[in-house]
C-alpha cells in the first residue's frame, strides 16, 4: 500500500513541506481506483497506479491541466487488470488465480 515514504520516494521529495499534501493525493489516488474498479484491493498493481496518479496530480496542481495519453493509458490499462484479472500469488510468477 502506498504511504507517505513510498509516495516521497517515486516523487524524489526529501522535504517536508508537501507532506499534507501528498497525503491528500494518496487518499485522493485510492478513492480514485475505488471508483473506477468498484472496490480497492492493496496490491503492487494498485500501488503501481496509485504512484502514477499522485506524480501526475503533483506535477498537474493548476486548475487547467493536460492529460498526458501515456497517463492516461497506463492508469487505464492498469484499472482493466485490476477489474477483470485475478490476482497473482507471490510465489508463482505469471500464474493467476
Amino acid at each position: 500500500m502506498v504511504d507517505l515514504k513510498k509516495a516521497k520516494d517515486y516523487l524524489r521529495i526529501d522535504y517536508e513541506e508537501d507532506d499534507e499534501f501528498i497525503r491528500s493525493l494518496i487518499a485522493g489516488s485510492k478513492i480514485y481506483l475505488e471508483n473506477a474498479c468498484g472496490k480497492f484491493t492493496p496490491s503492487e498493481l494498485s500501488d503501481l497506479a496509485q504512484l502514477i496518479l499522485i506524480e501526475h496530480w503533483n506535477d498537474n496542481r493548476t486548475i487547467i491541466g493536460t492529460v498526458n495519453d501515456s497517463i492516461k493509458h497506463s492508469v487505464d490499462a492498469i484499472i482493466f487488470q485490476m477489474r477483470y484479472c485475478g490476482q497473482v500469488e507471490n510465489d508463482e510468477p505469471g500464474k493467476t488465480q
